[in-house]
């Protein structure tokens, strides 16, 4: 890819080196950037894998494991035809669609998840780490530059590695991926910190913006939507435009969602199909390869078909037909000169189930995004960005046009691969830090004690204490941290929370204050307090019901925030209560970035002074 002219010459005293890597649910696509004080910025990306017949920015996200568990072969490896006879004769598995065992609990699923299994021996963070070692030791910066091999070594030591991930994918998810790249060799156990994370939808929409493709779209107060329909999952976005130039700046206009109605649900639906209604005709059926051996004609169509089936298929179609490879003309099976014919029925219903939760998720997007604009907002003033393999169907792209069309909604799809667009526009947000402000997608919150009130019907049945100031108390209670954006239509609903739609800021701190009571004889000064979620629309005031230890649906455990309060307790003068004398000490919890972070905030001499804290998940 050119210099992107549009960004300024790179201002710093040395060279750095950034890599990109998507990850997907069915092909992975990896992008780099070299930094060169006073070159505009260059995204490249990698386009030579090992066995790959031709130059392609994307690889399959597929690895052959051995009955050992080692990992025996990558990518477009998993695709030739001598791999697969060698996985065959010596029994490797093949694994795929591996990324989704990392989806968090709460994502909505369109239909029943079901997933290739994996070998006994082999987890899914070791899976990670296999792959993106097989990424890190493809040598294509080596060879493109003349001092390439001095380059990587070099730079490789400082460089930052960019993941991203669906929206739906939180700290817990962040955490295994980060050491998935630790264990890779990406970075060192110490160099954690120089893994950071984006969203693919994030990605994506600066990826438009830089194509060019959408140009007349940025204008400054325009609203945008960006649908990336990936292999596993669908990430929808909104976004405003608070200015264009000198540069491009957004903030998030609709909570970022996410669902589980990827390409593979459409590939899934035609298997069903084909194990269903043909396996009865068709599985008796056997054709001979070259090599001797044999399979059934219902097993090739699960392997050959649906790939095909999703690029090739479009709207109007009466027909389309699936090659057979070994049979001429069956008319009683509907197989013609060895082509199998399905109707353009069949077809349709493969890919139902995942445009009927796209189309939801837009208007659930264009909802949200309308109320935050202003009361006479319309749906014209939003245009709708399509990325991603999905979107590259000629079927599904087409019926989102005709949906936008009926809503007087513009749709368009960025020229060029659209494999590319996670990855280089990840780099893009690296470098120019476009997005200034996220919506929450829930609340984030805290435990605390309270005051026990008797007359107070939910204090009603839980057990008391008395705090070392005297207080009678019962724990458990809700402390918000960041309110989450009201997703419900109904605005009468929203009136609950008046702090509905809370932005997140980029470097803004969400705290939340939490006392801790400390005796004076008191030697540990660690303390850790638990991060939850609540996903749904007003968290009720406690988190557990009277007399039960389980959460209340709704509630979940984000992490858990440890931190060390010796300086903190050193600087708290002693209070005095009932003859004990004890300190009170108070912490907060921050978002803002695309991670969680944590640091711990207490007063000297009337000014705030910050401690570390560490973030840990189960």
């Amino acid at each position: 890819m050119a210099a992107d002219n549009r960004r300024a010459p790179y201002s710093g005293p040395t060279r750095k080196l950034i890599i990109s890597i998507d990850v997907g649910t069915t092909f992975t696509a990896t992008s780099f950037c070299l930094l060169q004080p006073g070159n505009v910025p260059k995204f490249e990306e990698i386009l030579r894998w090992p066995k790959q017949a031709t130059p392609d920015a994307k690889v399959p996200s597929v690895l052959y494991y051995d009955k050992h568990g080692t990992a025996r072969a990558f990518g477009a490896e998993t695709d030739d035809e001598d791999t697969i006879m060698e996985a065959e004769e010596n029994g490797w598995t093949r694994v795929e669609w591996w990324k989704l065992l990392l989806r968090p609990a709460h994502l909505p699923i369109i239909k029943d998840l079901v997933l290739p299994p994996l070998p006994h021996n082999v987890t899914v963070d070791k899976i990670f780490a296999d792959h993106l070692r097989y990424i890190k030791d493809q040598a294509y910066i080596s060879s493109t530059y003349g001092s390439g091999g001095d380059i990587w070594d070099v730079l490789s030591q400082t460089m930052y590695v960019i993941l991203t991930t669906p929206n739906g994918w939180e700290g817990s998810q962040q955490n295994r991926m980060r050491q998935a790249a630790i264990n890779a060799g990406l970075v060192d156990q110490d160099g954690g910190r120089r893994v950071r994370f984006v969203t693919e939808a994030e990605a994506a929409v600066l990826y438009a913006a830089d194509s060019g493709s959408v140009e007349d779209w940025l204008v400054e107060d325009g609203h945008l939507i960006l649908c990336d329909c990936g292999g596993g999952t669908v990430d929808i976005t909104g976004y405003k435009i608070n200015a264009v130039k000198p540069a491009l700046k957004l903030e998030e206009s609709s909570a970022s969602r996410c669902y589980l109605a990827g390409a593979v649900f459409v590939t899934q639906a035609a298997k069903a199909f084909f194990r269903g209604e043909l396996q009865t005709t068709l599985h008796r059926l056997v054709y001979r390869e070259q090599n001797g051996t044999t399979k059934s004609v219902c097993n090739a169509l699960l392997i050959i078909s649906t790939e095909m089936l999703k690029k090739k298929f479009a709207e109007g179609d009466t027909a389309c037909y699936v090659q057979v490879e070994g049979h001429k003309t069956i008319p009683n099976l509907g197989i013609t000169r060895g082509r199998l014919k399905l109707t353009g029925a069949e077809m349709e219903s493969f890919f139902q189930a995942p445009l009927k939760q796209i189309q939801e998720g837009l208007e659930i997007a264009f909802e949200n995004g309308g109320r935050l604009a202003d009361a006479s907002f319309s749906h014209s003033k939003m245009k709708v960005i399509l990325v991603g393999g999905l979107a590259s169907s000629p079927y599904v792209f087409s019926k989102l046009v005709a949906w936008g069309k009926e809503f007087g909604i513009s749709v368009s799809r960025p020229d060029g691969p659209t494999t590319k667009a996670v990855a280089n526009g990840a780099l893009a947000w690296h470098l120019d830090s476009s997005v200034g402000a996220r919506i929450a997608k829930y609340h984030y919150g805290i435990s605390i004690k309270v005051p026990f009130k008797p007359d107070n019907p939910e204090h009603s049945g839980r057990p008391t204490f008395t705090d070392l100031a005297g207080v009678k108390c019962i724990s458990g209670g809700w402390s918000s941290i960041v309110k989450k954006a009201g997703d419900i239509p109904q605005l009468s609903l929203l009136s609950v929370n008046v702090k509905q739609n809370e932005k997140i800021e980029i470097s803004k701190e969400f705290s939340s204050t939490f006392l801790v009571d400390m005796e004076a004889n008191r030697t540990d000064f660690k303390y850790r307090t638990t991060v939850y979620a609540y996903r749904r629309l007003a968290p009720p005031p406690f988190l557990q019901f009277p007399g039960k230890q389980t959460l209340v649906p709704g509630y979940d455990v984000v992490c858990t925030v440890e931190g060390d309060l010796t300086n903190c307790y050193a600087a708290t003068p002693y209070k005095t209560m009932n003859g004990v004398r004890f300190k009170e000490v108070e912490a907060s919890t921050f978002l803002g970035e695309t991670e969680i972070t944590a640091r711990l905030r207490w007063e000297e001499d009337g000014e705030d002074v910050y401690g570390p804290a560490t973030i840990a998940y189960d």
